[in-house]
């Protein structure tokens, strides 16, 4: 099991402690679409905010590859889009956006990770 499979595999039973352990303490993860970036500790925070605004949020990994130095994958988040996040308002509708990851790995872990994904797919347009 690679970086990105581990780390969601955590997010999914929301072990957010054992997903931040994916990280180096310095690591960063960024959200290139609502332009964020965050430690992994803040990263955990925003993760359980997630599972709050978006009831039965999953993650479900589609295609994921690792080297010494990178991991990437194409993965498919899904929930009900019930509770505004900032200035996306909720749908109340099913979500199925696809996320497109990428991330540096340091000393066998996630370093740096930035997430790539349609905002229209998350706000129900596309």
């Amino acid at each position: 099991m690679n970086l990105l499979e581990q780390k969601y595999e955590r997010w999914n039973s929301r072990d957010f402690e054992g997903a931040v352990a994916c990280y180096t303490e310095d690591g960063t993860h960024h959200d290139q679409t609502l332009g964020l970036t965050w430690t992994p500790k803040e990263f955990a925070e925003f993760t359980k905010m997630m599972f709050d605004v978006i009831p039965e949020l999953r993650f479900e990994i589609v295609n994921s590859f690792q080297t010494d130095s990178f991991v990437a994958g194409e993965l498919v988040m899904y929930g009900r889009f019930e509770n505004d996040i900032g200035d996306v308002k909720a749908t109340g509708k099913p979500l199925k956006v696809h996320v497109a990851t990428f991330g540096e790995i340091r000393d066998g872990k996630i370093h740096r990770m930035t997430d790539y994904y349609n905002k229209l797919e998350l706000t129900g347009e596309a």
